[in-house]
């Protein structure tokens, strides 16, 4: 299944000791540990270029994944996607599942700040699909950028007011310096209406057109509150206080 893609970790077979009563994955090598401990290394110098090359990278094996393979990855985070030789392999496809399969949220499974906020809410079945991807891919954008990690998520130990939080529409701030168009696509992927994100294509097809080079820095930044003046996800009070959290939640 993940074979094909120079960005999709690859799968070589199964391996189970002698002695033993499981199977083990044989993988390909990633020399450069995750993406997140590389982004939390100070001592490696990370420019615009190389953020913008990651996220066309990522970008480009989830295209792969949903288009050519038709897989819903369904676990985008830092921890799930590996460094090799200064380049990105998405990893850890255990909650993959194909596009045309039925998969409805289950309790709040997955880490926090990259998960689509509307499987937070318990009490409505919500399917998931391709446009979860696309907002993880958001939350990755905007990590990529500030190399930190959202919410301070990593220390902070209240993950039901956070949850509360995103579903009221919280989204992280953009980092100053950063390529305008850039930050306009990874606002758009996190949008709270799944039908607002765009399609895995034309993420890649905008991250193609922005500058390497050129930061092109926007003159006023962006923050979370640019999201609640557009009035574009008004109907997120309908499940800020109808559903209780605290019944349903079980976290990686």
């Amino acid at each position: 299944m993940a074979n094909g893609h120079k960005h999709v970790i690859q799968f070589y077979g199964l391996t189970k000791p002698q002695d033993g009563e499981k199977y083990s994955l044989v993988l390909e090598y990633a020399d450069g540990g995750t993406l997140r401990d590389y982004l939390r290394n100070d001592a490696i110098t990370f420019e615009w270029k190389h953020q913008l090359k990651f996220a066309k990278e990522i970008a480009s094996a989830i295209l792969w994944l949903h288009d050519d393979r038709g897989i819903v990855h369904g676990d985008l985070h830092p921890n799930n996607i590996l460094i090799h030789k200064d380049t990105t392999k998405v990893s850890d496809f255990g909650r993959s599942f194909e596009k045309e399969k039925d998969c409805y949220n289950k309790g709040v499974l997955g880490v926090i700040p990259y998960m689509d906020p509307r499987t937070f809410n318990q009490e409505t079945t919500y399917k998931i699909n391709e446009k979860c991807d696309i907002y993880s891919l958001g939350v990755l954008f905007w990590e990529l950028t500030s190399r930190s990690s959202p919410f301070n998520y990593e220390t902070r130990e209240d993950h039901i007011s956070l949850m509360l939080d995103i579903l009221s529409g919280l989204r992280e701030e953009s980092i100053p310096i950063t390529n305008v168009k850039f930050v306009e696509l990874y606002q758009k992927c996190w949008k709270f209406e799944s039908d607002k994100r765009p399609e895995i294509r034309q993420v890649n097809s905008e991250l193609n057109s922005i500058d390497s080079v050129d930061n092109n820095i926007a003159s006023t930044f962006y923050s979370n509150i640019n999201e609640k003046i557009e009035n574009e996800d008004s109907d997120l009070s309908n499940c800020e206080e109808d559903c209780d959290i605290n019944k349903y939640y079980e976290l990686n």
